[in-house]
């Protein structure tokens, strides 16, 4: 490599790792500027970055339901908010479902369950044809005691970026709701065991418990979570790109 070659190089290096650091601090004061720094510069983070947002349910299944509150409404009305947020950073965003629909076939002649794999196995084959860089499932929980609360996000024991993706996005929606102590665990599903990108689901709350259900179907908050997944994965990406500089 020529003399000149070099001056040009390093300075270059050194600007990506300052940039992607920069990024990082900025990111880190999200909880107390809001959302505009985060729009200005989550952009050299994500862009051009293909992530796959799945809102669990849909159609034939309605997943959790209370009362008035399903599952399936919430977590399209919240993926929808959070594809716009990863647009505008500049991700190439596949959303699995923006209706009330199943990825299975409605002439499908058999039992739910058998509608119910059709419909994941779908949802997992276009992820994989995309080659996505990262898969992101919202759900909504629920239990027969209505105690329980707050957000939680797993992923697969056998992926380390899946478990550092949930764990920043957990920190986020800890930070950014202010009603959860949960954190990122391990799990078995079906979705974030066969994708072949670090995959997480996001339970973005408990149905069953009658305040956080109330919370999840009005749209600021709704807005709120959208914003904490996100801030957490461009926190995410940031890493890497200061991991990949190193």
């Amino acid at each position: 490599m020529s003399i000149f070659k070099r001056a040009i190089f390093i300075p270059q290096r050194t600007y990506r790792i300052g940039m992607a650091a920069f990024l990082l601090f900025i990111l880190g004061l999200a909880v107390i500027w809001g959302e505009r720094p985060v729009a200005q510069v989550a952009s050299y983070a994500v862009a051009n970055r293909v992530i796959v947002i799945d809102p669990g349910h849909g159609g034939f299944d309605p997943g959790a339901q209370r009362g008035e509150f399903k599952e399936k409404e919430i977590t399209l009305a919240i993926s929808r908010k959070l594809e716009q947020n990863l647009s505008k950073a500049g991700a190439m965003v596949i959303l699995l479902r923006d209706s009330d629909e199943s990825l299975s076939d409605s002439e499908l002649k058999g039992s739910l369950s058998e509608r119910k794999r059709q419909d994941l196995g779908r949802r997992v084959e276009k992820a994989n044809e995309a080659k996505a860089d990262l898969y992101i499932s919202i759900h909504a929980n629920a239990d027969p005691s209505p105690r329980w609360r707050g957000a939680q996000t797993f992923y697969n024991k056998n992926s380390t970026e899946a478990k550092l993706l949930a764990e920043s996005i957990q920190q986020e929606l800890t930070a950014g709701l202010g009603n959860t102590n949960r954190k990122a665990l391990a799990g078995n599903y079906y979705i974030i065991d066969k994708t072949k990108m670090p995959a997480v689901i996001v339970e973005v709350g408990f149905l069953s418990n009658p305040e956080e259900a109330r919370l999840l179907s009005q749209p600021d908050y709704q807005q709120r979570v959208a914003t904490a997944i996100f801030t957490g994965i461009t926190k995410y990406q940031a890493n890497l790109l200061v991991d990949k500089q190193d």
